[in-house]
């Protein structure tokens, strides 16, 4: 975290570091800046988020995958509660799924509870992999959207899509022919 808020300030932002390996007055001083004063980024783990009534936070992103849908949606959540347009931004990576994918296989859990937590990241792979509007694809909690939202970034940039049968196909009979070796 250090030094995405060190990058951060090179790019000319004001960024403060928040996480459990700083002394305790240094995170209680990041976060009184954090609420009190304006253009102030915070560079934390998802726990920094908890709590904090702050209405005006106009940008959340995430250097990671979150391991839900919930916890993306309580996560993104902090950003825009004044009712003002905020943006939510995620990057992630195979590596992230790894991880992840690791976590839950390593837990100390129930069977039972490791199949929920694989059906929860499944779905937010889901959600990161979607070509429609996502709004309309959280669902997920109950809520219905009839028409896409026009404001995420499917619907105001769709992702390019081909249809891929064909060369799927020539591809598995090219695979799967057999070779001929001459001797």
């Amino acid at each position: 975290m250090e030094e995405t808020a060190a990058w951060l300030e090179r790019q000319g932002l004001t960024a403060l570091p928040y996480h459990a390996g700083l002394p305790p007055e240094q995170r209680q001083q990041h976060q009184t800046r954090f609420l009190r004063e304006d253009g102030v980024v915070i560079v934390a783990t998802i726990a920094f988020g908890m709590g904090i009534d702050k209405p005006d936070v106009r940008f959340v992103a995430h250097l990671n995958l979150p391991k839900s849908i919930e916890a993306y949606y309580q996560e993104t959540g902090r950003a825009g509660r004044d009712g003002l347009p905020a943006d939510a931004w995620m990057a992630y990576g195979l590596q992230d799924v790894i991880t992840l994918r690791q976590m839950q296989q390593d837990s100390s859990a129930a069977d039972q509870q490791k199949r929920i937590e694989q059906q929860k990241l499944d779905a937010m792979l889901g959600l990161c992999e979607i070509i429609s509007c996502r709004r309309q694809a959280l669902h997920y909690f109950g809520d219905r959207l009839d028409a896409p939202c026009g404001n995420c970034d499917n619907c105001l940039t769709p992702p390019e899509t081909w249809e891929a049968t064909v060369a799927a196909q020539r591809h598995c009979r090219a695979s799967t022919a057999p070779s001929s070796a001459s001797a």
